[in-house]
């Protein structure tokens, strides 16, 4: 039975006020169980809740809305200790840019539409503040990133079924939205073709992105953990993230994969990455289990990832120029203002339908790369403001490695500098679990940032990074004192 939009709305505002009352009572557990949500939202939407698939979208939104509340307005003591060293002045002058140039638009005409299009660009941006108190101290981080990375078995399991299944499967099925060509998409054509899988996200970009960011998490592991763990990564993990990224036929999936891998490696060679002996021994391992896995269980998949590769239309070349050409073309149709904020987002007709407002005086024309839908929709200011900040956050990622001694920390963070640079062009708002992703990555590498406010009690403990992760020569964080 289809909702109605009473009916959803009223439901909706019922299970806001629970969950942001329950994530308000332990922000931590909220933040984390955000980042699960964002793994298994699609699958809800697809499989679960297909007729409540919009209000599932927003769930991972509201814990965070819940955890926000908490961290930022009634901090606990030993929050309150501490300040994150984040570019707050660069923050706010790209909020004060987006509601100026982009929510302002009178193209929008909607305040709620508005209000979605500020949501898409900034609703992720204070995990940067958060992530680096999340941990205690290094235990319960490596085994809270170590079980967060376990969650990449199931979703590599299902997507070998989904590839297995075929395109006419029940388990390959898009978000049912009034917005998208729910034509499955397919290796091939005709009774041979396979469908490119979507593990247990709404659409192929989203699994794209997922088998990118848990591949550098378990890289990450695997050189900073010293024990049995590093089996389940090397023989799990890794071979299924790439046979997953083969059978998704995300080409920047699986190019970002190799690159992060012999970035990782050249650097174990001239640079000690973990506290323990050398890594790279354990990567070339993981090299060798992963073509060995891909080439004996998922030769198909290998198959079809190459025919897909040789006969398609654009190049490596063609595909590295979109970001630009992408905002040539933009220049042309675009005034200072741009088409206002979130207008290219294909959530903004559904949402513009539902709510039945008008349609915008203008249409925002639609481009190759996300970089040009930025400018079209806020404008020259604006999208100059957001790329200095895009580019503020690989920065501070790249410093996070640099100020960090031999330790899992140091290699997680050159991996989520590759992911950050990667993603720079890429796509990050009209794809959302690029965002959380990126979003956390780049709070994490914030951990180099946080300062001591007040002398700390012995009965507080001190958080991770100061005293167990980043003693390394060229730390800026000060020594505290107990």
């Amino acid at each position: 039975m289809k909702l109605t939009v009473q009916q959803m709305m009223m439901l909706g505002a019922f299970g806001t006020a629970v969950i942001v009352l329950l994530a308000m009572m332990n922000w931590r557990r909220a933040v984390y169980a955000a980042l699960i949500v964002a793994l298994f939202e699609g699958a809800i939407r697809k499989w679960i809740l297909p007729q409540a698939s919009e209000l599932v979208y927003f769930f991972k939104d509201i814990i965070l809305f819940g955890a926000y509340i908490k961290f930022f307005m009634f901090p606990d003591p030993d929050i309150r200790a501490w300040r994150v060293n984040g570019p707050v002045t660069l923050i706010s002058i790209v909020c004060i840019t987006l509601v100026m140039f982009g929510a302002l638009n009178p193209n929008i005409g909607s305040i709620v539409l508005a209000g979605y299009g500020l949501k898409i660009y900034l609703w992720y941006i204070p995990l940067g503040f958060m992530l680096p108190l999340l941990f205690r101290n290094e235990a319960e981080m490596t085994t809270m990133l170590f079980r967060y990375s376990l969650f990449a078995i199931p979703i590599c399991l299902l997507g070998a079924a989904q590839f297995v299944a075929g395109p006419g499967s029940w388990l390959n099925v898009y978000a049912a939205t009034d917005y998208v060509e729910m034509q499955v998409a397919t290796f091939g054509a005709g009774q041979e073709a396979t469908a490119r899988i979507t593990g247990t996200f709404s659409y192929i970009s989203g699994h794209a992105v997922f088998v990118q960011f848990f591949f550098i998490l378990s890289l990450g592991l695997l050189t900073g953990i010293d024990d049995k763990r590093r089996w389940i990564l090397l023989l799990g993990n890794l071979p299924l993230l790439v046979a997953n990224g083969l059978m998704a036929g995300s080409r920047g999936a699986v190019y970002s994969m190799l690159i992060v891998g012999a970035v990782v490696g050249a650097t174990s060679t001239v640079s000690k990455m973990s506290k323990s002996r050398s890594t790279l021994p354990y990567l070339l391992l993981g090299a060798v289990l992963i073509m060995i896995g891909v080439n004996v269980f998922f030769s198909k998949a290998l198959k079809a990832f190459e025919t897909r590769r040789t006969y398609s239309d654009d190049t490596t070349l063609g595909r590295i120029m979109y970001p630009v050409n992408s905002v040539l073309e933009a220049a042309k149709e675009v005034d200072l203002m741009g088409f206002g904020i979130g207008m290219s987002h294909p959530a903004s007709g559904a949402m513009r339908s539902a709510l039945k407002i008008d349609p915008p005086k203008k249409r925002c024309p639609v481009y190759d790369a996300e970089t040009g839908q930025v400018l079209a929709e806020l404008g020259w200011p604006g999208f100059l403001v957001w790329y200095v900040f895009r580019t503020a956050m690989v920065w501070q990622c790249w410093l996070a490695f640099r100020r960090s001694p031999p330790s899992m920390f140091r290699s997680l963070a050159l991996g989520f500098f590759c992911y950050e640079l990667l993603l720079l062009t890429g796509s990050f708002i009209l794809n959302h679990t690029a965002n959380v992703f990126a979003c956390a990555a780049w709070g994490f590498c914030m951990i180099p940032n946080l300062e001591t406010l007040v002398r700390r009690a012995r009965s507080v403990p001190d958080p991770l990074p100061q005293r167990q992760v980043l003693r390394g020569r060229g730390s800026r964080v000060p020594r505290l004192h107990s």
